[in-house]
Order: structure tokens, then C-alpha cells, then sequence
């Protein structure tokens, strides 16, 4: 029994081919195809997590901001300093949002007048950066947490202003 030897088609010596035809075969083939077709769409993907990412962080930031200005808001109405510092630098370090830059706390009187019943409100704001790689002022967003509360004692242990 003799063993029959099977050439591969591609080989351009295939007797029933010509060259052109053996070309025409190897195009045809697809290997490879899953590797290009992935270099083409894993950029769009990585962008798309990317900003998913993002933004959940600029969510959680704004989440974060209220909450302080909450807290400062309601220190500011029952008249307590929670430190030697001022209200706003100790609402500064409270922060811990990572993905702001440049925060700013301001506690004002709304209506001019800081007696008991009067509304004090809270500002906390920070500059989230959507392209941190690149830090472009362009790529920028302000996120602001707001809270009034009604002062339930006259200011002593801390001032009005932004810090």
C-alpha cells in the first residue's frame, strides 16, 4: 500500500494552480481576521469604559460634595467648630474625593443677617477633570454641593466667606 502524499493548497508548485490562483487562495484565507477585527475595536471599547469610569467618578464627587456641604451646614446652624481651624479649612480636609481638584467651602447668610431662624448656606464645590492625562482646562467641569439650614444659634465660632 503505497501512502498518497497530500501537498498543501497554497503551496504555489500545486499542480492544477498557477501562481495567481495559489495568491487568490492565501487572501482568502482568514487567519488572522479575529486579531485585526480586535485592533479595530478595542480602542472604541477602552474609550467607552474609559468614560463610563469617568463619569461614575464625577457622580460619586457630586455625591461627596453634598454630603460635606451637609455636614458643614448643619455645624454652622447648631453654631460648633469641630476644630482650631476655621469651619470652611476643616470642611476642606473632610474632603476626600481624589478626583477633584482646587476645592472651594463658602458659608454665607442669604438674607444679610446671621440671627437665630435665619437660613446659613453651605458651598462646597471642586473642578473635576475628565481627561486627567492631559489636564485641559477645556476638559473641565465645576461640581457644586449646596445645603441651607435654618440657624438654630448666632454664629460665634466661625465667620462667613469662602475658603
Amino acid at each position: 500500500m503505497t501512502a498518497i502524499a497530500l501537498k498543501n493548497p497554497l503551496d504555489r508548485e500545486h499542480p492544477r494552480r498557477g501562481p495567481v490562483a495559489a495568491a487568490r487562495l492565501r487572501a482568502a484565507h482568514e487567519h488572522g481576521q479575529a486579531l485585526v477585527e480586535l485592533a479595530i475595536i478595542l480602542p472604541v471599547l477602552l474609550l467607552i469604559l474609559f468614560a463610563i469610569v469617568q463619569f461614575g467618578l464625577s457622580l460619586n464627587s457630586a455625591n461627596d460634595e453634598t454630603h460635606l456641604a451637609n455636614e458643614v451646614a448643619r455645624y454652622a446652624a447648631v453654631n460648633q467648630n469641630p476644630s482650631e481651624e476655621s469651619l470652611q479649612e476643616w470642611a476642606k480636609g473632610q474632603a476626600d474625593s481624589n478626583a477633584l481638584e482646587e476645592q472651594t467651602v463658602c458659608i454665607s447668610f442669604p438674607n444679610g443677617t446671621s440671627n437665630v431662624g435665619d437660613p446659613v448656606e453651605v458651598s462646597v464645590s471642586g473642578t473635576i477633570n475628565w481627561l486627567p492625562v492631559l489636564k485641559l482646562e477645556v476638559a473641565s467641569t465645576v461640581v457644586e454641593g449646596k445645603a441651607d439650614m435654618r440657624l438654630e444659634a448666632p454664629p460665634s465660632t466661625y465667620e462667613a466667606g469662602c475658603s
